[in-house]
């Protein structure tokens, strides 16, 4: 009799614990849920910085984009688009930087007001960064600095890491980098005018470091092409090299 109740306890516990890592990962099973605006902010031009409430049973790694699916657009092709999480688990909160193209997606997103909600799944990343003491050489252009600051945030007082970002007019976090950088933190950050520029300022760090860095570009697809040919072109192993291009930006 003892022993039926034991056993029946050890279920309890295990389907216990499986309940709360399946309500952990609920994104990597395709598993919706809602989440609700704070705030939206449209700080130039068409471009917007959101800010949502964080699911206290959600978790993700820096860098990592998800799918959002906007509300009143029945045609499944046109509500949902992925985006990049411009903040880290313990900020408590989603953020997301992104620009109007002028697509239905973006102007429901765009309208949104305080307090309404949008469905969100299916979370996964491209630029994944694993413990070492590896260099971390990051380049991003326009939007794209949205996936690299979670990183910088994470990593910044750990390994050495230099940033370049063509901005392409996207300066939304520009003082919190300038400052971070400033602290005497192993973490240098420059902006650019133009790929070129980028490719110049980056080319002494390319040299220093060679393949003992890993390489990591995010931005127009265009930008992160032309960066990545001119890695390998110096020298730089494929392997070393993660990208992330957001497609929707031309």
């Amino acid at each position: 009799m003892k022993r039926g109740r034991k056993m029946l306890t050890i279920i309890f516990i295990i389907a216990a614990i499986l309940v709360v890592i399946m309500s952990g990962i609920f994104v990597f099973l395709g598993r919706s849920q809602t989440i609700s605006v704070k705030s939206i902010d449209n700080v130039s031009d068409n471009l917007y910085v959101f800010r949502f409430e964080k699911p206290h049973n959600m978790s993700w790694n820096a860098g990592s984009y998800i799918k959002v699916t906007v509300p009143n657009i029945e045609d499944k092709k046109e509500n949902n688009r992925w985006l990049t999480i411009a903040s880290n688990p313990d900020e408590n909160e989603i953020v997301l930087l992104t620009r109007n193209s002028g697509s239905k997606f973006k102007q429901e997103l765009t309208n949104l007001k305080i307090g309404e909600k949008v469905d969100v799944s299916w979370l996964d990343k491209n630029l994944e960064v694993v413990d070492g003491q590896e260099p971390i050489v990051c380049f991003a252009s326009d939007v794209g600095i949205a996936a690299i600051r979670p990183i910088i945030k994470e990593w910044s007082s750990k390994r050495s890491i230099i940033l370049n970002h063509l901005d392409n007019g996207v300066r939304v976090f520009n003082k919190e980098l300038t400052e971070l950088s400033n602290k005497g933190q192993d973490f240098t950050y420059e902006t650019s005018g133009s790929i070129e520029q980028s490719q110049d300022k980056l080319k002494k760090v390319v040299d220093k470091y060679g393949n003992r860095a890993i390489y990591l570009l995010s931005g127009k697809p265009d930008d992160v092409e032309t960066m990545k040919n001119f890695l390998e072109s110096a020298g730089i192993s494929k392997e070393k090299i993660k990208m992330d291009s957001f497609k929707g930006l031309k």
